[in-house]
C-alpha cells in the first residue's frame, strides 16, 4: 500500500479518535490492557498511513505471555482481539472520510487486515505456549512435592555418579543442604558413608535403581523397621504417590480384580474408589456402560498387547462425556505369564476445546477479513437495481413491469438478509445487554410461532420456570433471532407432524432453555459440524442460522450445545448465566 499523507491535524484527530474508541472497549478498564493495546492501535495507524508492509509489534505479541500468566481465559484473550478489530475498523473508517488522498479503501482494509492476521495470530501462539509452559512447571512443581513428601530418602545420579537431585528426607537424615552436595559423586558425600555430617548413624536399607536410559540411577533409602511395618508405609507410600497422579490409573490382577483405583480415576469416571476395589473390571465397564472388547485395559488383561495414548471418548457415570487418552501395559511375570495390566487415563477435554477455540478464532479472522469487501462489492449493485425498481410505477398497466416489482424486490431484500446473516458470523455486532424477563420473550416466541405450528401439524408445548433464581441480561432482538431459527428448524425437521417442546430449566449459576422437537434426527457428522458456516442439509437453506445463532449466544456469555438421535429428534440446549 502506498504512503498516505495527512496533515498534523487530521493526525491529531485520528489519534483521539482512537483514544476514545479505545476507552469504549471493556479492556480499557484494565491497567495491564489498556495502554499496551492503545499504543499498538496507534502503530496500527502509522504503519497504514506510511505505507508499511506486514510487520510485528513485539509489546503487543508479548501480551500473550502476559496474559498467560494472569491466567487470562481464551474468551478473553477473542474479547481484546475483537477489540482492536473494532478500534481499527473505526480508525480506517475516519481516514477514508478526513482525507481525499487516503486511496481506495478496500486496499487500505486488505493491509490492516493482514497487519491484524499476523499480529493477533503471534500473540494467540504466545499464549498457547505460555500455557503449555506453564502446565509443564506446574507438573515439575507437583513432583517435587511428591517426592519431598515421601519419608524415603530419594538420590539421583547422572551417568558420571555425580548427584543430581536430593529429596527432602534425604536432606534430613544427611544433615546437609541440597547446594552443599550437589553434583558431588557418590562416594564423596558425606565425611563417613552411613553417618549424617553430626556423626549420627543413618539406619536405613538402601537399593540403586538404573534408570532404562542408561544415564544415571536412582539410590532409594528404607527406614529399617519390622517387615509388617514395612510393607504397611511402603503400601501407603505407594497409594499417596498414586492419588498425586495427574492422570487415572486403574490397576488389575491375573483374575480381572481392580486393585488401584487412583483419586483422578475417581474424577474422571465420575465412581468412587470404594465401589471399585477389590470388585471385578466388569463392574467397572457397568458402570461405564461400555462393552467389554472397547476396554483397551480388559483387551491388555486378556492378551498382554500395550497401547499407547490412544484417544477414546467415554461417558462417565454421572452422564459427563469425556475425552480421554489412554495407555497401557501388561504386568508380566518371570515365566511371561500376565499377572496383570495397567491403565493410564489422561483427560484431554479441556485441551482439544482449547485448541478448538483457537482453531475456530483463526477462521472467523481470516472470515473477517473477506466480509466487508465482499458485502460492499455485492450490495451497491444490489442497491442500484433495488433503487430503479422502485422508480417503477406500482399501478403500470404493464404486468410485467408490476411483476418485475413484485417478485424482484423481495428477492433483493433476501439477498440482502443473507449478506448481514455473513456479516453477523465474520464481525458479530455487541450485543446490547439489560435484564429482560425470559418468560415473556418465550410467550412472544410462542406466539410467533403458533400459527406455523398448526400449519405444519405440530403441538407446540411451554414449559417455563416463572420465577428465575437471578436475573438475565440479554439483547431481545438478537435473542429472539436465535429463538426464531431453532424453531424454524424444528418445525421444519418434523415435516409430517410433531411435538415442539419449549422448556425453561432454573440451574444454580444459569437458566437453561431446551427446545426438544420429534424430528428426523441427525448423525454424528451434522452434530459435530451443525455451527459451521455455510453448513446445511436443507435444499434451499444458506447454512447460516445456526453459525449466526452460535456467535450470539457467545456475545451473551452463554452456551449452545445439541443431542439428537437419528429417527427420534433434537434437542439444543442453550444456557445463559446470571447476572
Amino acid at each position: 500500500m502506498s504512503h498516505i499523507e495527512l496533515n498534523s491535524f487530521v493526525r491529531d484527530q485520528l489519534e483521539e479518535i482512537i483514544d476514545c474508541a479505545a476507552n469504549t472497549e471493556t479492556f480499557a478498564q484494565t491497567k495491564l490492557l489498556a495502554a499496551p493495546i492503545r499504543e499498538f492501535t496507534h502503530w496500527l495507524m502509522d504503519c497504514l498511513l506510511e505505507g508499511v508492509g506486514v510487520v510485528v509489534h513485539p509489546e503487543f505479541v508479548e501480551l500473550g505471555d502476559v496474559l498467560g500468566d494472569h491466567g487470562a481465559s481464551l474468551q478473553q484473550i477473542r474479547e481484546i482481539l475483537e477489540g482492536t478489530r473494532r478500534i481499527l475498523f473505526i480508525v480506517i473508517r475516519e481516514v477514508s472520510r478526513l482525507s481525499e488522498d487516503a486511496g481506495d479503501p478496500f486496499e487500505i482494509m486488505d493491509a490492516s487486515m493482514k497487519l491484524l492476521e499476523v499480529n493477533h495470530s503471534e500473540l494467540l501462539e504466545r499464549y498457547v505456549i505460555n500455557r503449555e509452559r506453564k502446565m509443564e512447571e506446574t507438573h515439575l512443581q507437583n513432583l517435587e512435592i511428591v517426592l519431598d513428601s515421601i519419608p524415603n530418602s530419594i538420590l539421583t545420579y547422572d551417568e558420571n555418579g555425580l548427584l543430581t537431585y536430593a529429596n527432602h528426607t534425604a536432606l534430613e537424615l544427611m544433615e546437609v543442604d541440597e547446594d552443599d552436595i550437589i553434583g558431588r559423586h557418590f562416594d564423596n558425600l558425606l565425611p563417613f558413608p552411613g553417618y549424617s555430617r553430626s556423626g549420627k548413624k543413618i539406619w536405613i536399607t538402601q537399593e540403586l535403581i538404573p534408570l532404562s536410559d542408561g544415564r544415571g540411577s536412582i539410590l532409594i533409602g528404607y527406614p529399617i523397621v519390622r517387615e509388617l511395618e514395612y510393607y504397611r508405609i511402603l503400601q501407603a507410600q505407594t497409594e499417596f504417590i498414586f492419588n498425586a497422579m495427574t492422570e487415572g490409573l486403574v490397576i488389575l490382577d491375573k483374575d480381572n480384580i481392580i486393585t488401584t483405583f487412583n483419586s483422578r480415576a475417581e474424577q474422571l469416571f465420575g465412581i468412587s474408589r470404594n465401589e471399585m476395589v477389590n470388585h471385578k473390571g466388569s463392574l467397572f465397564l457397568e458402570k461405564l456402560q461400555m462393552d467389554d472388547h472397547l476396554s483397551l485395559l480388559h483387551e491388555t488383561l486378556r492378551t498382554g498387547s500395550h497401547f499407547t495414548d490412544i484417544q477414546q471418548t467415554i461417558s462417565s457415570s454421572d452422564g459427563v462425556e469425556r475425552i480421554l487418552k489412554t495407555s497401557t501395559r501388561s504386568l508380566m511375570g518371570e515365566d511371561g505369564e500376565i499377572l496383570g495390566a495397567i491403565g493410564i487415563f489422561e483427560d484431554l477435554t479441556d485441551r482439544l476445546f482449547l485448541e478448538e477455540q483457537v482453531r475456530r478464532a483463526e477462521k472467523f479472522s481470516v472470515l473477517g477479513k473477506f466480509a466487508a469487501g465482499i458485502a460492499h462489492e455485492i450490495r451497491n449493485p444490489l442497491t442500484t437495481a433495488k433503487g430503479f425498481l422502485q422508480l417503477l410505477p406500482s399501478d403500470s398497466p404493464d404486468p410485467k413491469i408490476r411483476q418485475l416489482k413484485e417478485v424482484v424486490i423481495p428477492e433483493i431484500d433476501r439477498a440482502n438478509e443473507i449478506i448481514t446473516d455473513f456479516l453477523m458470523i465474520a464481525k458479530p455486532s455487541a450485543p446490547k445487554l439489560k435484564i429482560d424477563s425470559l418468560p415473556n420473550l418465550i410467550d412472544d416466541l410462542a406466539a410467533l410461532i403458533q400459527p406455523q405450528a398448526i400449519m405444519q401439524n405440530v403441538e407446540l408445548s411451554v414449559i417455563k420456570a416463572e420465577h428465575l433464581s437471578g436475573r438475565v441480561a440479554l439483547d431481545r432482538d438478537q435473542m429472539l433471532q436465535v429463538f426464531l431459527n431453532l424453531t424454524n428448524n424444528a418445525i421444519d425437521a418434523m415435516s409430517e407432524g410433531g411435538r415442539l417442546e419449549l422448556e425453561m430449566q432454573n440451574c444454580i449459576s444459569h437458566v437453561a432453555v431446551h427446545f426438544r422437537d420429534t424430528g428426523v434426527g441427525m448423525d454424528k457428522e451434522t452434530i459435530e459440524r451443525v455451527f459451521e458456516p455455510f453448513y446445511t442439509r436443507k435444499q434451499n437453506g444458506t447454512g447460516l442460522g445456526l453459525a449466526v445463532s452460535h456467535r450470539i449466544i457467545e456475545g451473551h456469555n452463554g452456551t449452545i450445545h445439541v443431542t439428537s438421535t437419528i429417527g427420534e429428534g433434537s434437542t439444543f440446549t442453550i444456557q445463559l448465566p446470571y447476572s
